[in-house]
């Protein structure tokens, strides 16, 4: 009997060492999951104002001012009717 109680209480004793083992492990991973997630919101920060900033550029090139300027600029187009002049050095 007294060896039936004793490996009783070396089972509950091992039990109990598993249970705040995994204890401490969920909760050194929760620590970790915060600093993801934080790090995850930062991302997500960082890329909404990219993606605001490049949403602007857009709709800057998309005017036919700039448009007209970046074709006659660059690309030595005309619109029709006008005449242009090529200055050669």
């Amino acid at each position: 009997m007294k060896k039936l109680v004793v490996i009783g209480n070396i089972v509950f004793a091992c039990l109990v060492i598993h249970f705040v083992g995994q204890s401490v492990k969920v909760f050194s991973g929760k620590s970790n999951m915060q600093a993801k997630m934080e790090k995850t919101d930062k991302e997500i920060k960082e890329l909404t104002d990219k993606k605001n900033k490049l949403l602007e550029q857009a709709k800057s090139i998309n005017d036919d001012d700039n448009t007209d300027k970046f074709a006659r600029n660059n690309l030595n187009l005309k619109k029709k009717g006008e005449d242009t002049y090529k200055i050669v050095d």
